[in-house]
């Protein structure tokens, strides 16, 4: 008979515990993709090139852990460059919310030496 009481909250506790994995897992994934993103952006300047990097590295690392990523690239100033990352992770249950990670780095500026 307790059996029957027990077994339900066994099996809601691990579908909680198997969501929260699968959150945790999305939401690193953006954040690295955001950092790598952000890395390349820094360095080279390029739009283009830091999307493409940061959409090669979710490909490669986050391919079933982050569905549907947006990676979004903001120049703050001269000096500084913001990327956000969003997506959704996979649902085992039904009420998860969206992933969201930013990355604020400052842009690499070379000067000659005088």
């Amino acid at each position: 008979m307790e059996l029957v009481i027990y077994m339900p909250l066994l099996m809601v506790m691990i579908l909680l515990a198997v969501q929260f994995s699968m959150y945790h897992l999305g939401r690193q994934t953006a954040s690295s993709a955001a950092r790598e993103t952000a890395r390349v952006m820094r360095v080279t300047g390029d739009p283009a090139a830091a999307r493409a990097r940061g959409q090669v590295y979710i490909d490669q690392v986050g391919k079933g852990v982050l569905d549907a990523p947006e990676i979004v690239i903001r120049p703050l100033g001269t000096d500084r460059v913001q990327v956000e990352v969003t997506g959704k992770s996979l649902k085992v249950l039904p009420w998860v919310p969206a992933i969201t990670q930013k990355v604020e780095a400052p842009v690499e500026r070379f000067v000659e030496a005088s």
